[in-house]
């Protein structure tokens, strides 16, 4: 009977160590520890800043598990908090223009950040935080603001005419009255400037996609372009050095291995 029951208890002891054992490993697969870590990621998005709107495009690697080096690029239009649409009452079938203004601004950037995860996603969902920081080259595009404005002339016969001009908006020669509307935007590409800078930003990154190889994130922060010689968007203002922003971010994408 003594054997009996010795061997019975150690039956039982195996029984539940193995049971034990077999609830440990179901309660950690369930968990992201175990989920597939992709080594690499390509996103686009949409921007919306405090100055304009634009487009971003993004790939980059991960580092460890809790940091990711992205090579980043994006293309967003700068507007003066100045600038107002106004149209011309005389003709109502005058273009809408914006008056005062001198220069259609553009900001080409190309740089790297780095996001560090900060509260990890459960397994069964939620929203994942990381804080990005980062920065690169700025490329300040400036393309001429054209305007086609109207002029009296008087000719034979004291018969008056109107001559339509195409240039650029100026005190000297122009008021609202003489400006019959904004010229297409293609007047002025050969007349480009360009002015190199730099640019850095900071911001939080929400992930809330449902699939861990999928991207679905919005993101967002401030940024800082500067621009050493300056760039002026309304006519007869500074030039502008420093562009400092806030922004908003939707994008979307994939996770994929490489090896």
């Amino acid at each position: 009977m003594k054997l009996v029951r010795q061997i019975s208890l150690l039956i039982a002891l195996c029984v539940g160590t193995l049971t034990s054992f077999a609830q440990f490993d179901t309660e950690d697969y369930d968990t992201s520890e175990y989920q597939i870590l992709y080594n690499r990621l390509r996103s686009f998005g949409v921007i919306a800043h405090s100055h304009g709107l634009g487009v971003q495009f993004r790939t980059g690697k991960r580092i460890t598990y809790f940091k990711s080096r992205i090579l980043e690029f994006s293309f967003v239009s700068m507007r003066s908090y100045k600038q107002v649409r106004v149209h011309n009452p005389i003709d109502p079938n005058a273009r809408r223009y914006i008056y005062g203004k001198e220069n259609e601004v553009f900001f080409l950037r190309g740089g790297f950040s780095w996001k560090r995860l900060l509260n990890r996603k459960p397994y069964w969902g939620g929203v994942e935080l990381r804080l990005l920081y980062g920065g690169g080259i700025t490329v300040g595009i400036a393309k001429p603001y054209y305007l086609y404005t109207a002029y009296l002339h008087e000719g034979p016969g004291n018969i008056w005419y109107r001559e339509i001009r195409t240039e650029q908006f100026s005190l000297d020669n122009q008021t609202w009255d003489y400006i019959y509307g904004r010229a297409p935007f293609t007047k002025g590409f050969g007349e480009i400037a360009l002015h190199p800078g730099l640019y850095g930003k900071i911001g939080l990154n929400f992930e809330f996609g449902k699939k861990h190889e999928k991207i679905q994130a919005l993101e967002a922060g401030a940024q800082l372009d500067v621009l050493p010689t300056g760039i002026s968007v309304m006519y007869n203002n500074p030039q502008q050095i420093f562009f400092p922003s806030v922004y908003l971010s939707f994008a979307f994408g994939k996770r994929f291995n490489k090896y």
